[in-house]
């Protein structure tokens, strides 16, 4: 194995030296014993480990018995989601003691009855009480745009009943928007929503793709790009037509050149105005979007309409017949994507449904398997051929034959020439938009999807929103104070 780099230039190839190197962290906490063994031990001391110990130290106790309850106690308020009763406590209590008393060390009799603890249904489920109302709410609330239980203040609003009153859960829900936990909502709601955790599961094929050779930065830009968009889209309070359709971009170094957009420095991500011809803007668009979309050597116009049909309009085709196989794009260049499901579609059992999300995945085709512009397909071994080297100095050769034709018509009959037109439509319905949007925060925040006997208020909440066009803060604030998340 050898790296074939071109030839020596005058002077050798560019390189660079790194001159000096700082490692921060993990750094010894400024106050010993650290919070965490305060939050579990209190202010008893440590002593050297016992050799009956699992744990590298010891806790030193004249008490045990008492400490243990007091300790236990504690930790158990602190844990649980709903105030609990003394009959909660006594298995957990009863586990410990039992330790103590066959002469288990103290620190490990406590962490086994803290771990028993947060695997019970005190600490795994936010359980439901007709007394506790509010607080139950609280949790759901806090969990749904923290993921983490309800602070301080969020927990004494509930337990005075305060947040049926409007004002205060609309004051509430801005302050829980503007706290950096609710970076947590992003990550986690983008990742089940768009399917961004399978980002990286496939690689670009190097020998039709050789230019994203290991491009981790481009990678990572992409999802921070669109976790940024869907923030600002609730933060900002923009209209849920933004989805499909948007005048800006989140770019910084890397992105701005793979978008063929003027240059900017730096690595963080700024909001940058779209020129008119430039096919960017809204989530179809985003290289994150494409790549997910694609398998790392071929696109699918059958899988990026599906995709698109399920998660941004909200409505999923069924699926297809068993005995019907999968179109395999050719690499070899013999026939476009759309000569084969041509054929494909000569059936009727294949052409009703492929109607419904084909012309979508044919706009798409404009973009490569890492989101970038393309006019012409690559293949293998067929049409005009290509060579040169790679980042990382490899040769490569591969070809580029037939154009994209991106043209389509829904069964709307609404038709478009490219991307910017099937945008344009998409755009024209932002109720439908704002309805999946709402499906999907249903699922996020419940784990199933919109019941029968939801159907109702999700209309109900689209009618409140409609004035103002559907803005996505308003749609999550709304959803936020309905009863599918006070009473799921």
């Amino acid at each position: 194995f050898y790296y074939d780099f071109p030839p020596m230039p005058k002077g050798g190839h560019r390189g660079g030296v790194i001159e000096w190197l700082d490692i921060d962290g993990p750094l010894n906490p400024e106050t010993w014993p650290p919070p965490s063994h305060e939050l579990l031990f209190g202010k008893l001391p440590i002593k050297p480990a016992s050799p009956k110990s699992k744990l590298p130290i010891s806790i030193e106790t004249k008490a045990p018995h008492q400490d243990a309850e007091r300790l236990f106690l504690r930790f158990a308020d602190d844990a649980a989601h709903l105030p609990l009763s003394e009959e909660d406590y006594k298995g957990f209590l009863a586990l410990i003691r039992k330790d103590l008393a066959a002469g288990v060390p103290f620190a490990d009799a406590m962490l086994k009855g803290y771990q028993a603890f947060l695997c019970s249904n005190h600490f795994l489920f936010l359980n439901q009480h007709p007394r506790h109302s509010g607080i139950i709410y609280a949790n759901r609330l806090s969990h749904f745009l923290w993921n983490s239980s309800p602070d301080e203040r969020l927990h004494s609003l509930a337990k005075a009943n305060q947040l049926s009153d409007r004002k205060i859960l609309e004051q509430e829900q801005a302050r829980m928007l503007a706290d950096p936990r609710f970076d947590r909502f992003i990550e986690s709601f983008v990742n089940q929503w768009l399917d961004l955790a399978t980002l990286r599961r496939d690689e670009p094929d190097n020998r039709l793709y050789p230019e994203y050779r290991k491009d981790d930065y481009l990678v990572d830009s992409m999802e921070k790009e669109t976790r940024l968009f869907v923030k600002t889209l609730i933060t900002e309070n923009l209209k849920v037509a933004t989805i499909a359709d948007s005048n800006f971009s989140f770019v910084n170094d890397r992105l701005a050149a793979h978008y063929d957009l003027p240059r900017v420095q730096g690595s963080h991500l700024r909001k940058v105005t779209l020129p008119d011809w430039n096919p960017r803007g809204g989530l179809l668009t985003q290289a994150s979007i494409l790549k997910h979309t694609s398998n790392g050597t071929t696109t699918s116009p059958v899988l990026r309409g599906v995709w698109v049909m399920e998660k941004i309009m909200g409505d999923p085709p069924p699926p297809p017949p068993k005995a019907i196989p999968a179109v395999e794009p050719d690499i070899r260049g013999a026939t476009t994507i759309r000569e084969q499901l041509a054929k494909h579609t000569k059936a009727q059992s294949c052409a009703n449904c492929h109607a419904r999300f084909d012309p979508i995945g044919f706009a798409l085709e404009n973009f490569d398997v890492m989101g970038a512009w393309r006019d012409r397909y690559r293949t293998q071994n067929a049409g005009e051929r290509i060579t040169g080297y790679d980042p990382a100095g490899h040769p490569f050769t591969y070809h580029v034959r037939k154009e994209v034709e991106p043209a389509g018509r829904l069964l709307t009959n609404e038709a478009f020439d490219d991307i910017h037109g099937l945008k344009a439509i998409l755009a024209r319905k932002p109720r439908q938009l704002a309805r999946n949007l709402l499906h999907q925060f249903t699922l996020y925040a419940t784990g199933t999807p919109v019941r029968f006997s939801e159907r109702t208020e999700i209309e109900r909440l689209l009618d409140q929103c409609q004035p103002t066009g559907y803005r996505v803060g308003d749609l999550l604030r709304a959803f936020c104070a309905s009863p599918i998340l006070r009473q799921p």
